[in-house]
């Protein structure tokens, strides 16, 4: 038998959760985030099934984009880091990429076209306050004057900043940036973006023309508190394991790497095939919680490249094969990693290629 960890993947869940999203949103464009493989859930496989109810999906570079159109995905892809050198802008106009502009010399390489055989859908990106990538001030309407000035090359011109505190809903930051980007877009046309995951459900009221989603559609809360049912959210991904061997340990026995852990009293202690290696995050602690066929049970000593030893204490008839979840239905994600010093975002981002993935219920739609 092969090595047991799966991810299961919830084709019904995924658009599940688009569907809250919209719920929220009814007016606006979704740009869908699927950079980063999807947050670690497949880059083609998550923009296979949401390319019928989506305006667009998100990546970082032009090569994700590219792997999407050879997976035969048809619908706009948006570069939200823009082009990283001039001839991407080529590539970009050939495959209808709409492209995020979010420095002056992107601009130039762009005026430094001859021409494009097709225009650009064009996104000018504002730093409003994330203090990463972005026009700032008067950089914003002389940014926006130059694009719409190379009509042979663009279509059109929207406009978007990134929220650097939405997940939590009273950081004054927030509020800034909201003016910040009024303040910077009101007498501009053109399509208005600025809303995350986290802020769709805490500022429904600067949602504007088109959102983006990311860890939302994956069935996790975005927010700083609570879990994904909260806002009605199914997890996409349930990572999953088998027990390979229980142990009886005699108090003071001492388990894994560092001896970070002494059994208390004699005990049953379950190993179960993943790790680090997986995907699973080091950083652990005892007492983060295990599913065992359905049962919580608690990680116990260092988590080690391919496996975790388990405190089956709360469930004594545990047998060997007994399936086991780590993460996902019946144990939401938020929980997992408030164990951690992780977020689910790196959490999900870190699979590794050895899970076997599984997708359920896809029917084209």
């Amino acid at each position: 038998m092969s090595r047991a960890v799966l991810a299961i993947l919830s084709t019904e869940n995924l658009l599940h959760n688009l569907a809250v999203i919209k719920q929220q949103a009814p007016q606006a464009n979704v740009i869908a985030m699927v950079k980063a493989n999807a947050y670690g859930h497949g880059l083609r496989s998550v923009s296979l099934r949401l390319e019928k109810h989506v305006a667009s999906v998100g990546v970082a570079s032009v090569d994700e984009a590219l792997e999407l159109r050879k997976a035969g995905v048809k619908i706009p892809i948006t570069l939200m880091e823009g082009v990283f050198e001039p001839n991407e802008l080529l590539i970009a106009s050939c495959q209808q990429f709409h492209v995020v502009f979010h420095s002056m010399h992107q601009i130039t390489w762009l005026e430094s076209c001859s021409s494009l055989p097709l225009p650009l859908v064009a996104w000018l990106k504002i730093d409003t306050g994330m203090g990463r990538l972005g026009l700032q001030g008067d950089e914003v309407s002389q940014g926006y004057k130059r694009l719409i000035a190379k009509k042979e090359s663009i279509a059109s011109v929207g406009l978007m900043s990134h929220l650097a505190c939405a997940d939590e809903k009273e950081h004054p930051l927030n509020q800034e940036q909201f003016k910040t980007f009024k303040d910077c877009t009101e007498h501009l046309p053109g399509q208005k973006s600025i809303c995350n995951s986290a802020a769709l459900f805490s500022f429904p009221e600067h949602q504007y023309d088109t959102i983006r989603p990311g860890l939302a559609l994956y069935g996790v809360n975005p927010c700083a508190t609570g879990t994904a049912a909260d806002l009605g959210l199914k997890p996409v991904m349930t990572l999953q394991t088998r027990l390979i061997a229980i142990r009886w340990c005699k108090k003071n026995t001492t388990l894994g790497y560092g001896a970070r852990f002494v059994c208390p009293e004699d005990m049953p202690v379950g190993v179960i095939a993943v790790g680090y290696g997986d995907g699973y995050p080091r950083s652990a602690q005892d007492g983060t919680p295990i599913l065992v066929n359905g049962v919580r049970c608690q990680l116990i000593g260092r988590v080690s490249m391919d496996m975790i030893t388990i405190d089956l204490r709360t469930y004594p008839l545990a047998q060997v094969h007994d399936e086991v979840v780590l993460w996902g239905t019946g144990l939401p994600l938020e929980e997992v990693a408030r164990h951690t010093s992780n977020s689910p975002y790196d959490i999900l981002t870190s699979v590794q290629l050895r899970v076997k993935f599984h997708w359920t219920q896809f029917k084209n739609s």
